[in-house]
């Protein structure tokens, strides 16, 4: 799809009432296009979801529910301005369907997306004031949380196939014996966090800075993998100096904790869990881009790009595991 797809400013105009002047692409996500949109009445943020990429079924799959909370935190909490939430249709429906994609729609904010940069001292007391607000809620919000509550389920259907000898050129076999013994490790850790029974509290699970935009805030984005869970499937991110992309960065947890827990007082660090959380999110990012690999209908630029994420993920996982 492109930004002159005849279907793409169908849907605007038919779905939200808006003719689109200008649209133009912007960098997406993994499962996600995206594109600016500009009209005569504002500008927008258009994100399409496109159907045949692997990924995509959970995550609209859980979208009618993480829209509704990003909504309606937006609308009742200190969040109001710091997250993003998405507009209805003139229908009032969340989202637009089509054979091939899945639309969604927000107010366009004029920002930087910070991706690979370190962030700066006043960002991460920010983040942390987004994330101590955040982790009060959870099961007294008014939704049905019953489908995205935490189990320790370790995502792993694909790397169990995983050939112990392959003549395939892929990075990931290279990296077999690691994989199984952090798949071992990982296992055993989740039994572990599971018996010591944690409170759970909502969480974004997904906090990195691809998901945040600075503008004259910073604003936490896309909530497609909203979860009832420990504060440390959020928190993981920031404890250790493996998330952001370059180790020299060092950890943003001195500065990030002791404002976390202005909002929450009583919380105390469990290393035992944080590390749980980093190495299924690198477990979970390689069966993800594996599954990618082996389902998805890839192009040439697109098997390469999956090639190099998969490359970078087990290096991450191999220091957590390996020493």
């Amino acid at each position: 799809m492109d930004a002159s797809s005849g279907e793409l400013r169908a849907v605007l105009l038919n779905e939200y009432g808006i003719s689109a002047s200008y649209v133009s692409p912007l960098s997406g996500g993994l499962a996600a296009l995206a594109f600016r949109v500009d009209s005569f009445h504002g500008v927008y943020f258009l994100k399409v979801y496109e159907k045949r990429k692997n990924i995509t079924a959970s995550l609209l799959g859980k979208s009618d529910l993480s829209m509704g909370v990003s909504s309606w935190l937006s609308s009742n909490t200190e969040l109001r301005g710091k997250i993003n939430a998405p507009l209805l249709t003139k229908q009032g429906n969340i989202r637009v369907d089509t054979e091939d994609y899945a639309y969604f729609l927000f107010s366009f904010i004029d920002g930087i997306t910070p991706q690979t940069t370190p962030l700066t001292t006043s960002q991460q007391v920010e983040i942390a004031e987004i994330v101590g607000v955040l982790h009060q809620y959870g099961d007294n919000l008014p939704f049905d949380f019953s489908d995205v509550r935490e189990t320790y389920e370790i995502p792993c259907s694909e790397l169990m196939k995983l050939p112990s000898n392959s003549s395939d050129s892929l990075c990931i076999y290279r990296h077999y014996d690691m994989l199984m013994r952090a798949l071992d490790l990982a296992h055993s850790m989740a039994e572990s966090v599971r018996s010591m029974d944690l409170p759970l509290v909502l969480c974004h699970t997904d906090i990195h800075g691809w998901n945040l935009l600075q503008s004259d805030r910073l604003i936490l984005i896309d909530w497609e993998s909203i979860k009832l869970a420990p504060a440390e499937a959020d928190l993981y991110t920031f404890w250790g100096d493996w998330y952001w992309g370059d180790s020299n960065w060092g950890s943003y947890w001195d500065i990030f904790l002791p404002v976390y827990q202005r909002y929450r007082p009583n919380y105390a660090t469990n290393e035992n869990v944080l590390k749980f959380y980093q190495i299924r999110r690198h477990i979970e990012d390689i069966e993800e881009f594996y599954r990618e690999y082996l389902f998805d209908d890839l192009t040439a630029i697109e098997a390469c790009a999956v090639e190099e994420h998969l490359e970078r993920e087990c290096n991450f996982l191999r220091r957590l595991v390996v020493s």
